[in-house]
């Protein structure tokens, strides 16, 4: 790191260019410059400026702040759409236990979905870092998408469980919505596939991204994790939804 400075023609303001020896965007570049920042009122009495103000400016400033306050907003709306999403899988379902492992097998997906795809950027792209926008946005669509297959799923099962056991509903559910599903997950995926072709890098992150989420959560997450959740719970994988008597004896 370098520090060039130059002052105002009535010396009573200063820049100073601090030109660091990595990459200007680096991850630890960011890190460094807000070392800086934090220790800057005490950078400031060690210098005996006391009184004196110090601002950053600069891309690589810039970036950081982007970085910082993205950060501080994807938790927000990660947690507050969490939050939601699983008060209306509780209205949907009528189950206090259901929307649990359905809110947490869709955010198992998306949490795969990132480490594939970084995973595939950084071994077979060369790519060691993504955009701050991909995992926010991803985290939107996967969401909203496993949502709605979750939905339908447990609204079938629901309707069988009203004639059928449990596990014989569950069954039937999945092989009735299996077909649709999966035809919907493939042509989610395909869509979004198509972005893989845009010359926009941000574009082809994020596309490919969806598709490997929309794909993990078609053909594993909804067709095998979710009823396998389900059969293992039993007759309290819709609690505190009312079995039958016979229901109750079949699934002790």
């Amino acid at each position: 790191m370098r520090l060039d400075s130059s002052f105002s023609e009535n010396r009573k303001a200063a820049s100073l260019e601090i030109v660091f020896a990595g990459n200007p965007y680096d991850q630890k570049t960011f890190d460094i410059l807000n070392e800086i920042r934090n220790d800057k009122s005490e950078l400031i009495d060690n210098a005996g400026l006391e009184g004196t103000k110090l601002y950053f400016a600069g891309e690589t400033a810039k970036q950081a702040e982007i970085r910082d306050v993205n950060q501080r907003d994807t938790m927000v709306v990660v947690v507050l759409t969490t939050v939601v999403i699983m008060l209306l899988l509780g209205l949907q379902t009528k189950s206090l236990l259901a929307p649990i492992y359905m809110m947490a097998t869709i955010i198992l997906s998306y949490f795969t979905a990132l480490g594939a795809g970084s995973f595939i950027f950084d071994q077979f792209f060369g790519y060691t870092e993504i955009s701050y926008r991909i995992p926010l946005y991803t985290f939107i669509f996967l969401v909203a998408l496993g949502v709605d297959y979750n939905i339908m799923l447990i609204s079938r099962i629901k309707e069988e469980a009203r004639k059928h056991p449990i596990k014989e509903a569950i069954s039937l559910g999945l092989a009735h919505t299996g077909g649709v599903i999966s035809s919907a997950g493939l042509i989610l995926a395909a869509t979004f596939a198509v972005l893989i072709t845009q010359p926009i890098m941000e574009l082809f992150m994020f596309g490919f991204t969806v598709a490997i989420g929309v794909l993990i959560d078609t053909f594993l997450i909804r067709t095998i994790l979710v009823p396998a959740i389900m059969v293992k719970l039993g007759k309290y994988s819709l609690w505190p939804q009312k079995v039958t008597a016979e229901e109750a004896d079949l699934n002790v």
